[in-house]
């Protein structure tokens, strides 16, 4: 009799310790006793090393932080304000066939396991979450809930069936009254506002590396590169080394063209020359003079260049020559006084 009581004994605290085996879902990696744990088990601080129990419900204050792995791989931050409980859970040797997670407020990430994509499947109040091997915040406000997608896909629907697939890194997704709807998280109309909307985004200091995603830069605008034709121009080098213009080629005719020299006259010299597309370059010698004397050559004073004054070394009609700084010259063949002074006419 007293061996019958032994083993029924023996048998019930092994099934009870099966069932509680049997419900634990995961442990807290991290944890900032900001969560309190309520359901599944008794009710507790969220520690690090704590267990978590399927049916738990998780409730974060302003702070909140508790970061979960559960026994296949799949991990959960519970975030500021966050409201997140464990619905259902079915385990299948290492992976689940079952996982529902139901948030009502606040911010938490997802991180998908080992299991089968189609287990997955977060309930929010505005609609449903569908997960494709995939990690993505998620923050429940008024407006509904906004989603900030980090890896893979998902698909969201509303309460509806309208649904939407996103599938690009740094996408936004938010599932409200008017359906789904998409957009960047660094678009111009979001970018200052999803770094408050999505606190574990913009701020993954507290977390250790396997819950981390390294998705700050989402809501930073990108700045494209310019391209060297976009560079600048350096206005000295464009003055003093300018770059000529590519020759363009003869139009096709049936004899060809000869080949002209740059020192060859213009095919028509009645037309004048078209202006150079880029400035010339200054002259490294002054201009040798002209061959031949001009028509103005003959009248007293005139150095043979058409001006009024004698430059430095230049002969006048009577053979004299202008001073040294374009002063007017002497009609009695004397040189002009110094510098830039007048000569006398005697």
């Amino acid at each position: 009799m007293r061996s019958g009581r032994f083993f029924l004994a023996i048998a019930l605290t092994f099934a009870c310790s099966t069932s509680v085996l049997a419900d634990k879902v995961g442990i807290t990696i991290d944890a900032d006793d900001t969560v309190r744990a309520t359901g599944g088990s008794a009710a507790r601080i969220v520690v690090t090393k704590t267990s978590i129990f399927r049916n738990d419900r998780l409730r974060a204050n302003a702070s909140g932080n508790a970061q979960i792995r559960l026994i296949d791989g799949t991990k959960i931050v519970v975030g500021p304000n966050a409201d997140v409980k464990i619905d259902d859970f079915v385990i299948s040797g290492q992976t689940v066939t079952k996982l529902t997670v139901s948030a009502t407020r606040g911010a938490f990430r997802f991180i998908s396991g080992r299991s089968k994509s189609a287990a997955y499947k977060i309930r929010t109040p505005n609609g449903t979450i569908g997960v494709r091997g995939t990690a993505f915040d998620v923050t429940i406000t008024r407006q509904g809930t906004n989603i900030a997608l980090l890896r893979g896909a998902i698909r969201a629907c509303d309460r509806g069936g309208r649904c939407q697939v996103i599938r690009n890194r740094c996408d936004y997704a938010l599932i409200g009254r008017r359906g789904v709807r998409k957009d960047r998280l660094n678009s111009d109309a979001l970018r200052a506002r999803s770094k408050s909307l999505f606190p574990l985004l913009v701020n993954e200091t507290k977390l250790r590396n396997q819950f981390r995603q390294r998705a700050a830069g989402c809501t930073v605008k990108n700045a494209k590169a310019p391209s060297d034709r976009d560079q600048p121009v350096n206005i000295f080098r464009a003055l003093f080394n300018p770059q000529r213009a590519p020759t363009q080629a003869n139009p096709v005719s049936n004899s060809p063209d000869p080949v002209t020299s740059p020192s060859d006259p213009p095919s028509n010299p009645g037309d004048p020359p078209s202006p150079p597309s880029d400035p010339p370059s200054p002259p490294s010698e002054p201009p040798s003079p002209p061959s031949e004397p001009p028509s103005t050559a003959g009248l007293p004073n005139n150095p043979g260049n058409g001006k009024a004054v004698g430059n430095s070394g230049e002969r006048f009609s009577n053979g004299s020559r202008g001073n040294s700084a374009n002063a007017p010259g002497q009609n009695d063949g004397s040189r002009g006084k110094s510098a830039s002074a007048p000569g006398k006419n005697k």
